[in-house]
This record gives structure tokens, sequence and C-alpha cells, in this order.
């Protein structure tokens, strides 16, 4: 069965305030190794919410550890990553 996660990620700049970035990069590798990598304006699954405020819906279909990353460049730098395990049910 597919898992539907929301992985949300808040961008600031040094001030402590809400910031679009000039570029923002979000990465995924799924447990069997694949990657897929969405840009910010270019991939509809980046979803702009507010200044600062995105996420990306991430369709979890595999048991295993999922590794993320978003990668902001330009005016703000930054990366922020993550991880998440999907465990195959029980019953």
């Amino acid at each position: 069965p597919t898992t539907r996660i929301r992985i949300p990620v808040n961008i600031k700049n040094l001030d402590g305030v809400l910031t679009n970035p000039t570029q923002l990069v979000f990465t995924i590798q799924e447990p069997d190794g694949n990657e897929v990598s969405y840009m910010w304006g270019i991939d509809v699954e980046v979803v702009h919410t507010a200044s600062g405020l995105f996420y990306v819906d991430w369709d979890a279909d595999q048991a295993g550890l999922y590794r993320y990353k978003w990668q902001a460049n330009g005016a703000i730098q930054l990366t922020y990553s993550g991880e998440f395990n999907m465990k195959t049910p029980d019953f």
C-alpha cells in the first residue's frame, strides 16, 4: 500500500524571517536507492504556500528508510535533511 507523507520546510534568513530562496531543490532517496529531485518554480511537486513555506507530498510505496534533503541557493544558503522509515504492516 501507498502512504502519502507531507515533507515541509521553512526557509528563514539570518534574522529569522521567513524568506523565499532564489532556488530550492527537494531530493529524496527511496529505500531501493532510487533518487528523485524536484525544483521549485519548475516542478509542481514543490508547493509554495507563503513566503518561506514549502512542502512536497511524497507517496511512499516501499518499506524501508527514506532520506530527503531541501537545498536552498542564492540569497539564502541552507540545507535541511531528514528521514523517515516506512514499515510493512504486521497484519
